[in-house]
């Protein structure tokens, strides 16, 4: 069976599903659409809200956390269609808000599919939802070669988008 590379899908919930928006925002090119459920977006908010840590970071912390939180990569999801999902009683749903919060900022409306009475799960209907979200958008594929490229990265481990890459940065 050959991969068709205009048809990779990222998904992932719960711990996948913070790897899926670390990596949909750090390498939006590479998929035609995300999937990101329940996981977590940032750091802050999660240790606050969901573990309950009083946070004292030093400023290194604070500046290491800019390079794997996702909300200020979230320009980058214009180029990778993104459906959220999330359980509205789950307490990893702030990941999804987190997001759409920054994304509205950028102009960019996110697809937050939510299961109604639902906790860290898949609600049934829900994920038939997702799925035809998903299936929708494999029929078009990924953009490989779009006209406009709108990309944000802070390091050069992450440069790349479609036909753009970043070679140099002023501060690293």
């Amino acid at each position: 069976t050959l991969l068709d590379p205009d048809r990779v899908v990222l998904k992932g919930f719960s711990m996948g599903g913070a790897g899926a928006w670390h990596l949909a925002v750090h390498y939006p090119g590479r998929w035609y659409a995300a999937n990101p459920g329940a996981g977590f977006s940032e750091t802050p908010d999660f240790l606050r809200s969901f573990q309950q840590e009083d946070l004292k970071p030093m400023w290194w912390e604070q500046k290491l956390w800019h390079l794997y939180d996702c909300p200020d990569w979230a320009v980058n999801l214009r180029h990778c269609p993104t459906v959220a999902y999330s359980g509205d009683e789950d307490s990893q749903k702030q990941a999804a808000d987190i997001m759409e919060t920054a994304l509205t900022k950028e102009n960019i409306r996110l697809l937050h599919v939510i299961g109604p009475k639902t906790k860290h799960s898949y609600h049934p209907q829900s994920r038939d939802e997702v799925e035809r979200r998903m299936t929708s958008l494999a029929v078009r594929g990924r953009e490989r070669v779009p006209t406009h490229v709108q990309f944000v990265t802070y390091t050069l481990k992450y440069n790349q988008m479609a036909w753009a890459t970043i070679d140099e940065l002023g501060q690293h």
